[in-house]
């Protein structure tokens, strides 16, 4: 258990990017279908 605790210390900023990369991409995904709905 307590190597896991290091290795996500050791991870934690980089999951933390993907974690916001995939959130950008969700909501630009969200904001351009809402476009698309409201644009016909």
């Amino acid at each position: 258990m307590k190597k896991l605790i290091e290795l996500y210390q050791r991870y934690k900023a980089y999951v933390r990017v993907d974690l916001v990369m995939y959130g950008v991409m969700i909501l630009l995904i969200i904001l351009y279908f809402i476009y698309s709905v409201l644009a016909d």
